[in-house]
C-alpha cells in the first residue's frame, strides 16, 4: 500500500473553536475520570464571530445564490467590489473560501520542503499546519522582536496577525513596516492576517501595509460579518503574487454565495451594521473584563471583543462551564496556553450569563483547584 507523504502523516489536524470542535475534543469514555459533555452548548462564547448576526442585505444575497450554476472561478465581480472598496487595482485581490483555503493555496505557491517559517505566537494553528504540510521547518516566537531577529537567509515566510489571537492585541504600522521591510531583505513574504480589524477602535485598515510588495494581507469577511458558515476571505498582494495564489488554488473554492456574501458585506449598509455592532460588542467585552477582574480574575487588556481569562487549569474549566452552565468557551491549551481560557463577548443577556456562571466557577470549582 502507498504511504502518504511524511509531513501528511506526521502533522496533525489544529484544533479550534466551536460547536463542531466539541466531538473531537470530548474526553474518551476510556479516561481514567472521564467527564461527560453535553452535544450542544446553549450559548458559544469559544468563536469570535459578531453575535448580532450578520446586516439583512447580506443574508438576503446569500440566500438569493442561484444553486444550480457554476460559481465563477475568479471571483471577478466580488474581486471588483473590493477594489473599488479597498482602492487597490483588482489584480492585486484573491477571494477564496475563507483565509485557511488562502493560507494553504500561497504555502503551496512558496513554500519548498527545507524552507523555514516563522510563525508569531501564540495564533491560529493553520499558519504553522499549512507551512508543515509543504515540508517546511517551522520556527515559532512569543517575541515580536525575537521574530524580527530570525528573519535571515532561508526563511521563505513570516505569519503575524494583528489583532493577534487569542490576545487581542493590535501590531502598530511602524513595527509592521519593520517587520515587512526584513521579510524584503531576505525575498520572503509577510503574511498579515487581519481578521479581526474590523473589530478595534481604530483599525489599520485593509490592506494596512498598501503596495508593499512582500506582504500578503488576508481579511476575513466571516467575523464582523457573522458569516462563518459561508466561507469568504480576500488576499490583497502584489500582482504577481496574487497569480500565483490563483494557479495553487482549487478551481471554484469560492462558492456562488460565497461571492455574493462578499459584494453585499461591502456595501455601505452591512459595514454600517458592523461597525455599531463591533462596537457594542468591544464595549460588552469591557464590561465583561471589569466584572470579571472584581471576581478577582486575571483578565489582560485586549483592543477586540475577545479575552483571555486566567483560570488554573484552562480544559477542567471549559468542561465544567460546558457541563454546568451550557456554555462553551475556547481551551487555550491549544494555543500553549493551558491555565487561560478565551471569551469572545455576545449580546448583553447572554455576556450576564457568563458573568454569573464565573462567579459560581469562583466559589465552586476553583476553591478545589491545586
Amino acid at each position: 500500500m502507498p504511504r502518504p507523504r511524511p509531513e501528511i502523516l506526521h502533522t496533525p489536524a489544529a484544533m479550534h473553536g466551536g460547536q463542531a470542535a466539541l466531538s473531537s475534543t470530548a474526553p474518551s469514555p476510556m479516561a481514567s475520570s472521564p467527564m461527560a459533555l453535553p452535544p450542544i452548548a446553549t450559548i458559544d462564547f469559544s468563536v469570535c464571530l459578531n453575535a448580532f448576526g450578520p446586516a439583512a442585505n447580506v443574508r438576503a444575497a446569500i440566500a438569493a445564490c442561484a444553486v444550480d450554476e457554476y460559481p465563477d472561478p475568479t471571483s471577478r465581480a466580488a474581486r471588483a467590489a473590493a477594489a473599488t472598496h479597498w482602492h487597490r487595482p483588482i489584480e492585486e485581490i484573491v477571494l477564496g473560501a475563507g483565509s485557511v483555503e488562502l493560507i494553504q493555496a500561497t504555502c503551496f505557491a512558496y513554500v519548498r520542503p527545507g524552507d523555514a517559517v516563522l510563525v508569531a505566537t501564540p495564533c491560529f494553528a493553520e499558519y504553522a499546519r499549512a507551512a508543515a504540510l509543504c515540508g517546511a521547518t517551522v520556527k515559532s516566537s512569543t517575541s515580536l522582536d525575537e521574530l524580527r531577529r530570525q528573519i535571515e537567509p532561508g526563511v521563505r515566510m513570516v505569519f503575524v496577525a494583528s489583532p493577534s489571537s487569542p490576545m487581542g492585541l493590535q501590531m502598530s504600522p511602524s513595527v509592521l513596516h519593520d517587520l515587512a521591510d526584513a521579510c524584503a531583505a531576505v525575498d520572503a513574504l509577510l503574511m498579515l492576517d487581519q481578521a479581526y480589524d474590523g473589530f478595534t477602535a481604530q483599525p489599520l485598515g485593509t490592506p494596512a501595509l498598501a503596495g508593499h510588495a512582500h506582504v500578503v494581507h488576508l481579511r476575513s469577511m466571516t467575523k464582523e460579518h457573522a458569516i462563518a458558515n459561508v466561507r469568504v476571505a480576500f488576499a490583497i498582494a502584489p500582482p504577481d503574487v496574487t497569480e500565483a495564489i490563483e494557479r495553487a488554488r482549487v478551481p471554484w473554492a469560492a462558492s456562488g454565495a460565497a461571492q455574493a456574501a462578499a459584494i453585499a458585506a461591502l456595501s455601505s449598509e452591512a459595514r454600517a451594521h458592523a461597525h455599531t455592532t463591533t462596537t457594542r460588542l468591544r464595549n460588552e467585552a469591557a464590561r465583561i473584563r471589569h466584572a470579571l477582574m472584581e471576581q478577582d480574575f486575571e483578565v489582560p487588556p485586549s483592543d477586540t471583543h475577545y479575552l483571555l481569562v486566567s483560570c488554573g487549569d484552562a480544559t477542567r474549566v471549559r468542561n465544567w462551564l460546558l457541563e454546568h452552565h451550557g456554555l462553551l468557551v475556547r481551551d487555550g491549551t491549544s494555543f500553549g496556553l493551558a491555565s487561560q481560557v478565551r471569551i469572545a463577548a455576545r449580546r448583553p443577556e447572554e455576556n450576564d450569563t457568563l458573568i454569573d456562571a464565573f462567579a459560581h466557577l469562583r466559589s465552586t470549582l476553583m476553591t478545589s483547584q491545586p
